[in-house]
């Protein structure tokens, strides 16, 4: 499993140029206050690692995984694992600069503010590789990723449609009171729906034939 889980980081490696232009211009954005680097950093790995799928399809690569001993199981497991620690990573990654441009821009550092932006960035992160993998492994890179956008869509489009008609105070009132216990929560929901997720792919993949 270990060597399934560094060729998914050489595949992202091949591609670690356009990632660092990207965080270079985002970097820009949020010294200017456009962007919050700390919301950003997270997604931008989450969407380059989903492009090891792309990868894997064009290369028929799942043919010759599966052929492995316990293959099937292993390639589930090492894609859930290199993704929790990439988010890890850059998570870490972006606090630093998180905390570097707020010192740099105001002499001060509202760490309780870059934990809750970061936070509320994982679980986001958590949620987009619980929803889309299992969709990947069903339908492939391609398909998955225009299914998850529908899928996106409708929900936000739901959601704004109850807000319309619906009180939402509480609701908001409720997460609000939740802040102060983000760092519990935030890690027992992740953990919760990275599970589900991971056993609803594996059983998928365990079904699937290439």
């Amino acid at each position: 499993m270990l060597g399934l889980i560094k060729k998914d980081f050489l595949l992202i490696k091949a591609n670690l140029k356009s990632m660092v232009i990207i965080f270079i211009v985002y970097l820009i954005l949020a010294f200017q206050g456009t962007f919050d680097v700390t919301f950003i950093i997270p997604l931008i790995g989450i969407m380059l690692f989903i492009t090891t799928f792309s990868y894997d399809d064009f290369n028929n690569w799942n043919s010759y995984a599966v052929t492995l001993p316990n293959g099937r199981r292993n390639v589930v497991r090492a894609k859930y694992i290199a993704s929790i620690i990439l988010t890890a990573v850059l998570g870490i990654v972006a606090l630093t600069i998180g905390v570097g441009i707020g010192y740099a821009k105001t002499n001060s550092i509202n760490l309780e503010e870059i934990i809750s932006s970061l936070t509320g960035t994982i679980l986001s992160s958590v949620i987009i590789i619980s929803l889309l993998y299992p969709i990947v492994f069903k339908f492939g890179a391609t398909k998955g990723r225009i299914i998850l956008f529908a899928v996106v869509f409708g929900v936000a489009g739901i959601g704004a449609l109850i807000a319309k008609f619906v009180d939402m105070t509480y609701i908001i009132n409720m997460i609000n009171r939740l802040d102060s216990y983000l760092l519990i929560t935030i890690p027992i929901i992740s953990a919760i729906l990275l599970s589900i997720s991971y056993l609803i792919s594996n059983k998928i993949y365990q079904s699937k034939e290439f």
